[in-house]
């Protein structure tokens, strides 16, 4: 038996590094792939799918370990057609540089190893990001205009992912709501003018690590924010026109993380 256990734990491993070292680019658009979805299905374990600038009307279901990245920042947009999730993640699968809009939910998670990074997540109908169970790698988006909350997390716990350096802004329920046994670590992250409050966390996930965010013009709470926390104006440039959330560097930031950056995502102009 523990021979046999051994020769499937070394058949996967080898899988595994014979995927990695043949691992391809597929993109979108190319010969006979017009929509992302056809890509997913021909990308397999290790790919990644490059996608030319556009809008794509579709909602899309990401195969494990299959990473969608936009060509040029937030130029691929997905956009969901008005209901429905319009991306959800698998195990090891990653998203980045996308403007995800128009759903019911932008990005759904539930499965480990998950990477959402430098997307703009806006205007869903309810909200920008729902995660359960495993907390994924989730930093540099901007995730507003939904009119629920901007991110939601429940039983989300963080093996390895985290919440930090995103903008969370103008979204009609709460900045993040935190419910269940979760524990996440939550940093660095930008969340203002949001209809509710800023953070609203359940008491299983009070054990979560809030620190170093910028809690500024939402809903007046009826506690105080986590200490290690900030509230200044962070002075969007152009947020509801142009969803520039930029700070204007004349009016802000006194206030920067470990590596003299401002809080928030780190999108430049």
């Amino acid at each position: 038996m523990k021979q046999s256990l051994f020769f499937r734990t070394t058949a996967i491993a080898l899988a595994i590094l014979i995927c990695s070292a043949t691992a391809e680019v597929v993109i979108v658009p190319s010969s006979g792939i017009g929509t992302i979805s056809q890509a997913i299905i021909k990308a397999r374990t290790g790919d990644t799918v490059m996608v030319s600038d556009g809008v794509y009307k579709e909602d899309v279901f990401l195969k494990t370990g299959v990473y969608l990245k936009s060509q040029y920042l937030h130029g691929a947009i997905i956009d969901g057609g008005g209901k429905g999730t319009v991306v959800t993640m698998s195990t090891g699968s990653g998203i980045e540089g996308f403007e995800i809009r128009n759903g019911t939910i932008g990005i759904f998670s539930k499965d480990p190893d998950v990477t959402i990074i430098k997307n703009r997540i806006v205007r869903n109908w309810m909200s920008g990001i729902i995660a359960l169970r495993h907390c994924p790698h989730i930093e540099d988006n901007i995730i507003g205009f939904n009119r629920a909350s901007g991110i939601v997390g429940w039983n989300m716990r963080a093996a390895k992912g985290s919440v930090e350096h995103n903008t969370i802004a103008y979204n009609g329920g709460f900045g993040f709501f935190l419910g269940g046994t979760s524990n996440v670590q939550f940093q660095y992250n930008t969340v203002a003018f949001n209809q509710k409050y800023g953070l609203k966390m359940t008491k299983d996930a009070s054990e979560s690590v809030v620190k170093y965010n910028n809690f500024w013009e939402n809903l007046k709470q009826f506690y105080d924010n986590p200490a290690d926390n900030y509230a200044f104006d962070p002075a969007f440039t152009s947020p509801k026109v142009k969803y520039d959330f930029n700070p204007e560097p004349t009016l802000c930031c006194s206030v920067k993380d470990a590596q003299g950056q401002n809080l928030g995502a780190r999108l430049k102009r």
